[in-house]
């Protein structure tokens, strides 16, 4: 009997976020996976900042306002965007400094081969990161170490064909932050000859950042 999609999903949380058991992650994600990301307005790159003393460009997304502007590698050193300038690495590190209005323009100092480099780019329209297979386990397992106690339940699960729509909640403890946290997650998953092959997803992550502490106040209007 073909196992239910649903019950493939249940199998995931269960063992491999619960339990983290990334040996199993083969057992559930096919090799031809591709995670879709959400769209957003901002200039389309992807830092780390896992070194713990600089933020490093690992991707910039093809068709993005950064595309041929940045380079994966180059060190971030400070941000302008017209009012407020973030320069230290807890600054860049935690700074919502991306995001920001069409058309806007956001300058960057960057180190590019021990040259220092100033590059102003205009905030558009980027479509998401889409992320393979072979990104996901070390992306968890860097994920694991912020929440180790990382608990997901999931709490709807509806099937049609070989989509599934779920609707989970995730609660742990950041120990980045040592505060503990409870949000929501929903999207969709393609479930092929058993293994998930797609996923669309979006998290409460507005909750999550408010529960670690972060203080969201009323942005200056912008005059367009």
């Amino acid at each position: 009997m073909t196992q239910a999609n649903s019950d493939i999903l249940r199998g995931y949380y269960e063992e491999v976020e619960n339990q983290k058991h990334l040996d199993l992650l083969p057992k559930y994600i096919g090799e031809k996976f591709i995670g879709h990301g959400t769209p957003y307005v901002g200039m389309g790159v992807m830092s780390d900042d896992t070194s713990g003393n600089k933020i490093i460009i690992k991707i910039v997304y093809p068709g993005s306002p950064a595309e041929g502007k940045l380079m994966v590698g180059d060190e971030i050193l400070r941000v302008f965007d017209g009012e407020r300038t973030w320069k230290t690495f807890e600054e860049l590190r935690e700074g919502i400094w991306g995001q920001g209005v069409i058309g806007t323009p956001i300058t960057l100092w960057v180190r590019r081969d021990n040259v220092e480099h100033e590059i102003t780019i205009n905030r558009g329209l980027v479509q998401g990161f889409e992320f393979p297979y072979k990104d996901i386990e070390p992306g968890m397992r860097e994920y694991f170490k912020d929440w180790p106690d990382l608990t997901s339940r999931l709490v709807n699960v509806i099937e049609a064909d070989d989509l599934v729509a779920y609707h989970v909640e995730h609660q742990g403890h950041s120990v980045r932050y040592g505060r503990s946290a409870m949000w929501a997650e929903f999207g969709f998953m393609r479930i092929q000859n058993g293994k998930i092959t797609d996923l669309w997803s979006t998290d409460d992550a507005f909750s999550r950042i408010k529960q670690l502490g972060y203080t969201i106040r009323e942005p200056a209007l912008v005059k367009v």
